[in-house]
C-alpha cells in the first residue's frame, strides 16, 4: 500500500497510483535518504547516487522532459522495462562497460525501483527483466563495416562482363542472352543486397517484394514489408543510397523479361533470367560469387549478415533506440535486437578509450 504522506511530500499532493506527478529526481532523493537512514555508509550511498544520476540524465535526455528551469528530469511513470533494457544497451555500446560493471548498475536500479515500488505503490519496471541475457558474451562479428559494404557493392558495379561469371545457376538460358542480361543481373543483385543492408529486410522478405511495395514520393520514400515474418506488416524509410540503387535497377528491370513479353507476368520486384521471381538460393549463390570477386576478407558472409549490418549501423547512429529498431526490423521482442548492440567488442573498447 502506498505511503500517502511520503507521496505527498515528494510530489506536492496526495497523488493517486497511475498519476505522473512523481518525478524521477524526487524518487531518487527519497531512495538515497532511505538508504542513509538505514545505516548505509557514505561511500555506498555516493556510489548509488552516481549510478542513479547517470540513469536519470539518460532518461531525461531520451524523453526530453524539462522540469522548470532548474532541473532536467522525467516523470517516474515514463520509465518502463523498455527504458531499462535500452539503458543497459547504452552502457555496453556507448560507454563500453564490462559485464561486471553493467551488472552492478542493474543491481542498483533493481534496488531503487523495488524500494520506490514498495513504498509508493508504483510499478517496478525491473520486476520481469531477464538479467542473464544482458551479460551474454559478445558473438563473432557477423555484419559488414561501412568500408566492407562499399567494397561489396562496388565489386558489383564493376562486374566482370563474362557469361560464366554472370550466369544464373541451373536456368536453361542461352549464353548470348546471359551476356545481354549481365548488366541487369548485376543491377538486381546490387539493389537486392542494398535492401538488406540499408532497410534490414530478411532474404525471404526481399524476394517477396512487389513493385507496389516501393514508394518514391518525395519526402515519403519507403519500403513496405507486407509479407514479413509472422505475416506482420511494417514500413522502413528508404535511405538515399537504397533509393539510387533501386532506381538504377528499375530502369533496366524489363530486360529480364522473356523476349516478346510486354510486361512482367508477375509483379515481383526482383526477377531471374526467365522473368520469374528470383529465389532465395539464387541470391545466396550470387552473394558468394560477388564475395569471391571482391577484396573482402570476410568470405563466410551470409545474406542474414546483411540484415544484421542494418541493425548494427542503426544503433551506432542512434544509441539506445532499441525499441525503434525492433519496429523497423519486425521484431516483437526487444531482446532480439540486443545482439546488434553486443556484437562489436572493438567499438566498446574504443568507447572506453574516449573517456
Amino acid at each position: 500500500m502506498a505511503d500517502v504522506d511520503t507521496r505527498e511530500a515528494l510530489t506536492g499532493s496526495a497523488v493517486e497510483p497511475g498519476d505522473d506527478g512523481l518525478w524521477l529526481g524526487d524518487a531518487l532523493r527519497f531512495f538515497l535518504d532511505a538508504k542513509r537512514a538505514g545505516g548505509r555508509s557514505r561511500r555506498t550511498t555516493d556510489d548509488y547516487r552516481k549510478k542513479l544520476e547517470l540513469f536519470q540524465r539518460w532518461v531525461a535526455t531520451r524523453h526530453g522532459a524539462e522540469r522548470g528551469s532548474e532541473e532536467f528530469d522525467a516523470p517516474y511513470l515514463y520509465i518502463g522495462a523498455d527504458e531499462v533494457e535500452a539503458y543497459v544497451v547504452h552502457l555496453k555500446q556507448e560507454r563500453g562497460m564490462a559485464d561486471s560493471s553493467r551488472k552492478n548498475h542493474l543491481a542498483v536500479l533493481r534496488s531503487f525501483f523495488q524500494t520506490i515500488s514498495r513504498r509508493l505503490d508504483v510499478p517496478d519496471p525491473t520486476r520481469r527483466l531477464d538479467e542473464a541475457r544482458f551479460h551474454q558474451k559478445a558473438p563473432k562479428r557477423s555484419y559488414l563495416t561501412r568500408h566492407e559494404a562499399g567494397i561489396l557493392l562496388s565489386a558489383i558495379e564493376k562486374r566482370e562482363p563474362t557469361a560464366a561469371n554472370d550466369a544464373e545457376d541451373g536456368l536453361p538460358v542461352s549464353e548470348s542472352r546471359r551476356r545481354t542480361l549481365a548488366p541487369a543481373l548485376a543491377a538486381r543483385d546490387h539493389a537486392a543486397f542494398s535492401v538488406m543492408i540499408y532497410a534490414g529486410l530478411r532474404i525471404e522478405e526481399t524476394t517477396s517484394l512487389v513493385l507496389g511495395d516501393l514508394s518514391f514520393t518525395r519526402g515519403e520514400e519507403e519500403v513496405r514489408v507486407a509479407r514479413g515474418k509472422g505475416n506482420k506488416e511494417r514500413v522502413v524509410p528508404m535511405s538515399p543510397k537504397l533509393g539510387r540503387s533501386l532506381k538504377r535497377y528499375l530502369k533496366i528491370r524489363d530486360q529480364l523479361l522473356p523476349p516478346g513479353d510486354g510486361e512482367s507476368p508477375l509483379p515481383h520486384l526482383f526477377l531471374n533470367e526467365k522473368g520469374e521471381r528470383v529465389t532465395e538460393n539464387t541470391l545466396r549463390r550470387r552473394l558468394y560469387k560477388w564475395l569471391r570477386h571482391s577484396s573482402i576478407k570476410k568470405q563466410d558472409l551470409k545474406p542474414h549478415d546483411l540484415r544484421r549490418t542494418f541493425g548494427t549501423w542503426y544503433l551506432q547512429a542512434n544509441p539506445g533506440h532499441v525499441r525503434e529498431l525492433a519496429e523497423l526490423m519486425g521484431h516483437s521482442d526487444l531482446s532480439q535486437v540486443m545482439k546488434y548492440a553486443l556484437s562489436d567488442e572493438q567499438r566498446a573498447r574504443a568507447g572506453v578509450a574516449r573517456l
